[in-house]
């Protein structure tokens, strides 16, 4: 995302925790194997990064968090952590925060990012309340913006936001709570990259 404006055509993704060494370095590394695993080639077409709020800048995933992210196929070679900044936010077309209070954080850089920011959870129940399940007949479809859209217009349609719209930080936990975490993010991964790969098919 700091190489210079991408194409036109590419979808970018931003993942937003705090040290950038576990939360969303793995959603990061998840997304790249599954959608990599199911578009191949075209999984070039989406551009998936992360940063920190509080970043441990070139720092590598946490050897817990990156032994639940390889448990599940994903690979963490070559990460290394970057510092949250505005720019990464205007240029991106889709920001996933892991808890509300990162998502602020973000808004406090941008806030005309409000349309385009969630955090995890609520755009994994946004993404099946406005696409319905990705074998459904006659769902909807579209391009990935499109569908981003239609998830923030929905957002008066779910409950309020709470504690649960939170993927809790494993840092000083043991590697039972990095696998809890790791597993949370790919259960909320799943509704929202099933119409990812829908809409890039």
């Amino acid at each position: 995302m700091s190489g210079g404006p991408a194409p036109a055509t590419e979808f970018r993704l931003l993942f937003v925790c705090t040290g950038n060494i576990c939360r969303s370095a793995a959603a990061e590394r998840l997304t790249r194997r599954r959608l990599q695993e199911l578009l191949g080639g075209g999984a070039s077409a989406v551009s998936v990064h992360s940063a920190g709020t509080q970043a441990v800048v070139g720092a590598a995933v946490h050897p817990d968090s990156a032994a639940a992210v390889r448990a599940l196929g994903g690979d963490v070679e070559g990460f290394a952590a970057r510092r949250l900044r505005r720019p990464m936010v205007t240029e991106a077309d889709l920001v996933l925060t892991m808890t509300r209070e990162h998502r602020q954080a973000v808004l406090g850089l941008e806030p005309r990012s409000l349309s385009r920011t969630f955090t995890l959870r609520e755009a994994a129940d946004l993404a099946r309340l406005v696409g319905g399940p990705p074998d459904a007949a006659g769902a909807p479809d579209g391009d990935l913006r499109g569908l981003v859209a239609r998830m923030a217009a929905a957002r008066r349609l779910r409950p309020g936001a709470g504690a649960d719209d939170d993927v809790d930080d494993p840092i000083a936990g043991p590697p039972e709570a990095h696998a809890r975490a790791v597993a949370s993010i790919a259960g909320h991964l799943g509704p929202v990259l099933d119409h990812v790969v829908r809409c890039r098919s």
